[in-house]
C-alpha cells in the first residue's frame, strides 16, 4: 500500500464540503482513492456508505434498492423504510433518511463510485435531491470518468466543492518510486524508475502493470505456462495449449500475450462487461509495450547483476530456505524478527526474479549460491 498524504488529508475537510468530486480516466486511481478515504472515515468514527453504481445506474429500481443499503451505516432502519413503501421514490423517503441522520449526528459520507455508468435521469434527479436536502454533517463523496451533472459552479462559489482531477490523481515521481523500488521491490535505476512513470503517465494501473509486465518478462516458469494458456483463450488463440517447453527467457509477443490474458480476466471480472474488459486489455497492451524496454534487464547480465546484488543476510535466509526452515524459524536462527525475515525475503525474490521459495532455490544453486 502506497500511502499518499497529499490525497488522504482531504479528509480532514470532509465537515466542510457539500461534495467531493474525483474525475479522470479509467486506471488513474479514483476508486483506489475513493476507497482509502472509506476507510479513513469510518476509523475517524464517521458514518460512511459505499455504493458503486456500475451495476445500477441504468436502472431506477435497482438503484433505490442498493442507495438504501448504501446508507444503512449512515441512516440505520432507512433501508427497511424504502422497501416497505408500496411505490418506492427517494422523494416520498426522504423525511425518514433526514429524520435517522438526526438521530445519529454523526458526520456522514455516502461514496458513489462508477458514477458515469448512471443512464437514468431518475437517478441524477435523486442525486441532486440528497445535495440539496442533506444536513450540513452529510457529505457525498463522487468519483467518475465525466463530470457529473451536479451544480458545481454553485457548490465553488460556497466553498462545498472538492475537486480532484487527473492531474491530482496521478503518482508523483516521489510516489512511483516508492511504489515501485519499496512496496514491489523491483530493483530499478533512478532513470529506469522516470523512464515508466512518465510513460505510465503515473497511473497506478499502469505502474501496476509495469511490475506485472517485469515479472513476466523475468521468465518465472511457473506463471507463464498458464498465462500462455489464458492468452490463447481470451484473444482467440485455441491452439494455445500448455507450453513446458518455454525457454527462460521470454520474447515480446509472449509477455504481451500472457500480460494481456491477465489484465482481460481481471478487467471482465472488474467491469462486468466484456466490452469494458476489452477496452481495459487494449490500454493494457499498449501501456506494456510502453515500459517493455525501460524494465528490460541488460542481456546476458541478469544472472550476474542478481548474484552481485544479493546483501550477505539475504544469503544467509536463502540457504536457511534451502534446507525447509520457516520464516520463524529462519528469524530465531539469525536472532530477528519474523517480519525482517518476510522483508529480506521480499527483496531476494525481486533481485532473483522469482516469486516461490522454491524458484528461489533453485534459482541459487544456477548462481552458485547453494551447493
Amino acid at each position: 500500500m502506497v500511502f499518499r498524504l497529499r490525497l488522504e488529508d482531504c479528509v480532514d475537510r470532509f465537515d466542510k464540503l457539500r461534495l467531493a468530486v474525483l474525475s479522470g480516466p479509467a486506471g488513474i486511481g479514483k476508486t483506489t482513492l475513493l476507497a482509502r478515504w472509506h476507510t479513513i472515515a469510518g476509523n475517524r468514527g464517521m458514518a460512511a456508505g459505499w455504493l458503486s453504481l456500475h451495476r445500477s445506474g441504468h436502472d431506477y429500481g435497482h438503484f433505490l434498492n442498493d442507495l438504501g443499503n448504501a446508507l444503512e451505516p449512515v441512516a440505520p432502519g432507512f433501508a427497511g423504510y424504502l422497501r416497505a413503501m408500496q411505490a418506492p421514490a427517494l422523494s416520498g423517503a426522504l423525511p425518514a433518511l433526514l429524520s435517522g441522520l438526526d438521530r445519529t449526528g454523526k458526520t456522514a459520507v455516502l461514496f458513489l463510485d462508477d458514477y458515469e455508468a448512471v443512464s437514468d435521469p431518475a437517478i441524477h434527479r435523486d442525486v441532486n435531491l440528497l445535495l440539496s436536502a442533506l444536513p450540513r454533517q452529510v457529505m457525498l463523496a463522487v468519483a467518475s470518468r465525466v463530470e457529473p451533472p451536479f451544480p458545481l459552479a454553485r457548490l465553488r462559489a460556497c466553498g462545498g466543492l472538492l475537486e480532484l482531477q487527473a492531474s491530482d490523481l496521478r503518482f508523483t515521481l516521489d510516489e512511483a518510486r516508492y511504489y515501485l523500488t519499496r512496496v514491489q521491490a523491483l530493483d530499478l535505476t533512478e532513470d529506469q524508475v522516470r523512464d515508466v512513470t512518465r510513460k505510465t503517465e503515473g497511473r497506478i494501473s499502469g505502474l501496476q502493470m509495469a511490475v506485472l509486465t517485469r515479472r513476466l518478462m523475468t521468465g518465472e516458469r511457473n506463471a507463464l505456462p498458464e498465462a500462455h494458456h489464458r492468452a490463447g483463450g481470451w484473444l482467440g488463440h485455441p491452439d494455445a495449449g500448455p507450453c513446458g517447453d518455454l525457454p527462460g527467457r521470454t520474447d515480446r509477443e509472449m509477455v504481451l500475450r500472457g500480460f494481456a490474458a491477465v489484465m482481460v480476466g481481471y478487467a471482465a471480472g472488474a467491469a462486468g462487461d466484456l466490452e469494458a474488459a476489452m477496452a481495459q486489455c487494449r490500454d493494457a497492451i499498449e501501456i506494456s509495450g510502453k515500459v517493455l524496454e525501460t524494465l528490460q534487464p541488460e542481456p546476458g547480465k541478469q544472472a550476474s547483476q542478481a548474484a552481485d546484488g544479493l546483501h550477505h543476510r539475504e544469503i544467509q535466509i536463502l540457504r536457511l530456505v534451502s534446507e525447509g526452515l520457516r520464516n520463524r524459524q529462519i528469524g530465531e536462527r539469525l536472532r530477528i524478527s519474523e517480519d525482517t525475515v518476510k522483508w529480506y525475503l521480499k527483496r531476494l525474490f525481486a533481485k532473483l526474479y522469482v516469486t516461490t521459495r522454491t524458484s528461489a532455490v533453485a534459482r541459487g544453486r544456477e548462481l552458485g549460491l547453494l551447493p
